[in-house]
């Protein structure tokens, strides 16, 4: 008979346990307790946190909306700070071809050119050989302005004193005529004035004075012409030199020569380096415009049979007014001129010379007028008033160029830059619209 078999038969109702875990747990290996081991003595489990990603993703959207915000208005801002406004001015140039024979006068007359007189002076020694001793007698020389607040001419003959106010008398050595004074546009006064060189009229040191001395003409005084004493003095920009009564070394003549003409370049080269320097900073000079005269001065004893000879050297030089020698230049070179204010960029590339020979040697002061010549190719620039036209501008659109610059007949074209890119107006304030001159052609 088939035995029949129950499912229980088959599956036993309690799992069996494992004979492994068994020996184990007998074995007390509690590392591997199973899942039954009591709570308190089981290992830490981290928890789940368990988010809703919207709201996450929310708040990134605005943080970034928030850093995007600051970090494009603060470079915004810093850019508005740091902005520029430059304006670059083209002004209406032309190089000119001069050459020409010009004439300049010391004083002003209409439509000519006019300058003023600089007078430089150094002293300087050499040691040469003596040969022996003589007596000398030697009358001091010096150079005098004579200014005339008369409104009339008055000549002066020979020989007129010109008195120190210590009582030392000069005279000139020739006849000179003193332009009476003159007004000028404003209606002003403006004095006659002429230099001229004056010796001392007896020997000695004592006559060497120093300058800025004022001096009168006694023969007005003793003449009874009170108005002509008054109105005619005259004053010494240098000193006095060469007045001297007493021994005097003796010295070669071929050796004296020499020796003299060595300090004579010396002094020379002294004279030119100051005239940069020393001459006014809106006035032209040239420096083959100089003219330059020699004294001797009376020799000293510096031992053992040998002397110091000493010369003194005075340079004059004309200087021109840079407004008023590029006006004249223009007018006679430039058949368009209007007058309008002009300058020349480079006035050294004009070649200046004497067209007399000796005028370089000769005291220039005492001229009634000098002529030369030019030639070069020199930048003339026409000017225009930047400051102006800034305030012109300021607070404009920055279309307002166009029609300001039309405005100024001295500027041929100018270029607006403004930063940062977006604003589209010159700023408030002319002082922070900055006004650049090119000197070189616009480019098309």
């Amino acid at each position: 008979m088939t035995k029949k078999w129950n499912l229980q038969d088959i599956r036993p109702a309690t799992p069996r346990k494992n004979k492994k875990l068994q020996h184990r747990m007998q074995e007390g290996d509690e590392s591997q307790t199973p899942s039954n081991q009591p709570l308190t003595s089981r290992e830490h489990i981290p928890s789940i946190i368990i988010e809703d990603g919207r709201n996450k993703g929310n708040s990134r959207l605005l943080i970034s909306i928030v850093l995007f915000v600051v970090i494009v208005g603060g470079a915004l801002g810093l850019s508005a700070l740091m902005g520029k406004t430059e304006l670059t001015i083209y002004p209406e140039m032309r190089e000119l071809n001069v050459n020409a024979e010009f004439t300049a006068y010391p004083d002003m007359r209409e439509n000519a050119l006019s300058y003023e007189i600089m007078t430089l002076e150094t002293v300087g020694e050499s040691q040469v050989k003596a040969t022996g001793q003589i007596q000398v007698e030697e009358q001091a020389t010096g150079l005098i302005e004579i200014v005339n607040t008369t409104t009339g001419a008055e000549r002066l003959i020979k020989n007129t004193r010109f008195r120190t106010e210590e009582g030392l008398v000069f005279r000139i050595p020739e006849s000179v005529v003193v332009p009476g004074a003159v007004r000028d546009n404003s209606g002003s006064s403006i004095p006659g004035t002429i230099q001229i060189e004056v010796f001392a009229d007896q020997p000695g040191e004592e006559y060497n004075i120093p300058a800025n001395q004022t001096f009168d003409i006694p023969g007005f005084q003793e003449s009874g012409l009170t108005a002509l004493f008054n109105g005619i003095t005259a004053r010494n920009a240098a000193a006095f030199i060469g007045g001297y009564s007493g021994p005097q070394f003796q010295i070669d003549d071929n050796e004296l020569n020499t020796a003299r003409q060595a300090l004579q370049i010396q002094l020379r080269d002294d004279l030119l380096m100051r005239i940069d320097s020393e001459k006014p900073a809106d006035f032209i000079a040239y420096q083959n415009a100089v003219a330059i005269t020699y004294n001797q001065l009376p020799a000293i004893e510096y031992g053992q049979g040998l002397v110091t000879i000493r010369e003194q050297a005075v340079l004059q030089i004309p200087l021109f007014s840079s407004s008023d020698f590029a006006s004249f230049l223009a007018e006679q070179t430039v058949a368009t001129y209007d007058g309008n204010d002009i300058r020349i960029q480079n006035p050294e590339t004009l070649a200046f010379s004497y067209t007399s020979g000796t005028t370089s040697s000769s005291v220039i002061a005492n001229e009634p007028s000098l002529t030369f010549n030019l030639s070069g190719k020199p930048m003339f620039v026409w000017e225009y008033d930047g400051e102006k036209l800034a305030k012109d501008l300021a607070g404009l659109p920055k279309t307002a160029i166009t029609n300001a610059v039309a405005s100024y007949p001295g500027i041929d074209a100018a270029r607006v830059h403004i930063t940062p890119f977006w604003k589209r107006t010159f700023p408030a304030d002319a002082v922070d619209i900055k006004i650049i001159e090119e000197l070189t052609p616009i480019a098309n």
